[in-house]
């Protein structure tokens, strides 16, 4: 059956010089990642600004799933290609010849696409719970953010070779979709719209800085950290440009880790002859010391989110994390490379291990004890009429709103306290100033009416909470709706955890569906971790045999790696 595809094999490595299955794998992938990324920002953003989907195939979701669908067919028409090929590396099954990258590339497109239905069904049993962190949004987002690392395995694995430009250009855009990847976790901060503390964003930043950018300067060499952040710059600036003002949505503000990346530079220049365990510390520990700092300042120059002082006590979490992720970038931009990492055998799952808790360390979320007395006063006339969930005709009206706290400092030294507007058509931001103690007005006026949803949004270390403003009627879900605190009196709302009004929509019902996701969801992320260690390790072992060949020097067989031409089962 594969006979069929043995002229194009042959052609596509007579003209290329690279393998063909590698080249397949590169381009399939990279080309579904791209359609991928797309559909998920667009996603994203059309979820924030205009609310849930009437139907399953939107235009993004379409994306979604074919890129999804994409990456997995590239990892199988890659082991197809290694199979015409009679590839020398990789596993051995019933006659495949299959790449370790490749295998990895084909389990998280598979995993990726299985989220899809189970997506389908949570949402169908729970509502629409409009975040990216249900288990389902993460087993396919997780899938293709980790589809990077196999390209990039790949291309060590191929021995790709360096003296071609396109071949450079392409490590380094590789290099910058590894970056992209690990980063797409941030992206309910980029858009404004965080449903955790603050302190996560710090700490996801640090963790994809920690492993992308010492990877690809491990791998690349000097000037890789730079080569992958003009790449990420690039991609991601283009993806926010057709999301925003061409399709009309929220302009995601992705961070800069251009400190990070100096950081990382000064570090491998100036280590001199330290061991690769020690250098992967200092190039994390140079990533946070420089690069979080610049984050800070941009943060204040184009985020939603401007970092407060009081994250500063507990910035030790980023700086582990980016530790943690330093020495996992440091084994895995070698084993790209290839060549062996050096570090002590424990040294990779330590930093998995610390990397995982310093991740989990920000989940935890708490409400406040507290209430707003809330007043709104007309900021203009009324603009028009919008209908609301339900169909019925709204009038659009902004309002200044003034909020008496009760106790007067709940919201003192917060890390946000704003209004927070969203699927009306955009989403808007707008920040609670204090005229008096306890007493607050919204710096802009807020939109209410048709389908806008508005709340009093309040963060403060762990407590991530809100009170309503305005939410519209919805009969589909059977909710009356919020009334904006119009009419001269004042009105006293609860604070309430903030989940609960940013997912409104979202219900209770039956446990056996979201326990089948959450253990599909965990299954999968564990076997996804073990594979990419496995098949790191057999590229870096197989480089370490293949240099004491060439070296001619005997040496032990390592126990416990996976070998080349091992056949499975």
């Amino acid at each position: 059956m594969l006979d069929v595809l043995r002229p194009l094999e042959r052609a596509i490595a007579a003209r290329t010089r690279i393998p063909s299955w590698a080249v397949v794998m590169q381009v399939g992938g990279g080309v579904a990642l791209v359609v991928a990324l797309i559909g998920f920002v667009w996603d994203v953003g059309w979820h924030a600004d205009l609310g849930r989907d009437k139907n399953l195939f939107t235009i993004p979701h379409l994306m979604i799933l074919a890129g999804l669908l994409g990456i997995g067919a590239s990892g199988a028409a890659a082991i197809a290609m290694a199979t015409l090929g009679e590839a020398a590396g990789g596993w051995r099954w019933r006659g495949l010849h299959i790449p370790y990258s490749a295998a990895a590339l084909t389990a998280f497109g598979a995993g990726a696409v299985a989220g899809f239905p189970l997506d389908d069904l949570w949402h169908r049993t729970y509502g629409i719970d409009v975040t990216m962190w249900s288990p389902t949004h993460l087993l396919m987002i997780g899938g293709a953010s980790l589809s990077p690392l196999a390209l990039a395995l790949g291309a060590g694995e191929a021995r790709w070779p360096d003296e071609s430009g396109f071949v450079r250009a392409r490590r380094y855009l590789v290099a910058g979709a590894v970056l992209i990847g690990l980063s797409t976790f941030q992206l309910e901060f980029d858009m404004g719209v965080p449903q955790w503390q603050a302190l996560y964003q710090p700490v996801l930043i640090a963790a994809a800085a920690g492993i992308g950018l010492v990877g690809a300067r491990a791998w690349l060499g000097r000037g890789g950290a730079f080569f992958a952040l003009f790449m990420f710059w690039l991609i991601r600036g283009l993806v926010a440009l057709l999301v925003g003002p061409v399709l009309g949505h929220q302009v995601p503000h992705f961070p800069t880790y251009l400190g990070a990346a100096a950081g990382v530079e000064l570090a491998f220049l100036l280590a001199g002859r330290v061991t690769p365990l020690a250098l992967a510390v200092l190039a994390g520990l140079a990533a946070a010391i420089v690069g979080l700092p610049a984050e800070w300042l941009w943060t204040h120059l184009w985020s939603f989110q401007p970092w407060q002082p009081r994250l500063l006590p507990m910035i030790w979490l980023p700086l582990l994390a980016s530790v943690a992720g330093a020495v996992l970038g440091l084994a895995a931009g070698r084993a790209w490379r290839p060549a062996p990492a050096g570090l002590p055998r424990p040294a990779v799952p330590l930093a998995a291990a610390v990397l995982v808790a310093a991740l989990v360390a920000p989940l935890p979320r708490t409400s406040i004890s507290a209430s707003a007395s809330l007043s709104a006063q007309s900021a203009g006339a009324p603009h028009g009429f919008a209908p609301d969930r339900s169909g019925v005709p709204t009038l659009l009206q902004d309002y200044w709103i003034e909020a008496r706290l009760s106790p007067a400092g709940a919201a003192d030294d917060p890390d946000w306290f704003r209004v927070a507007a969203w699927q009306g058509g955009h989403v808007r931001d707008i920040e609670m100033v204090q005229v008096a103690p306890g007493d607050y007005r919204s710096s802009q006026p807020v939109p209410t009416g048709g389908t806008w949803k508005a709340i009093l949004f309040l963060a403060r270390g762990d407590v991530v909470s809100a009170a309503p403003i305005v939410m519209p009627r919805d009969s589909e879900y059977g909710q009356a709706g919020v009334q904006p605190p119009a009419g001269g009196t004042p009105v006293t709302r609860e604070f309430v955890p903030a989940s609960r009004l940013l997912m409104s929509e979202s219900h209770s019902a039956s446990p056996l569906v979201a326990d089948l996701a959450y253990g599909a969801f965990v299954l999968v992320c564990l076997g996804w971790l073990v594979l990419l260690v496995v098949v790191h390790r057999a590229v870096a072992a197989d480089a370490e045999e293949e240099a004491m060949r060439r070296r001619e020097v005997p040496g032990p067989r390592r126990s416990g790696v996976v070998r080349r031409r091992k056949a499975l089962g």
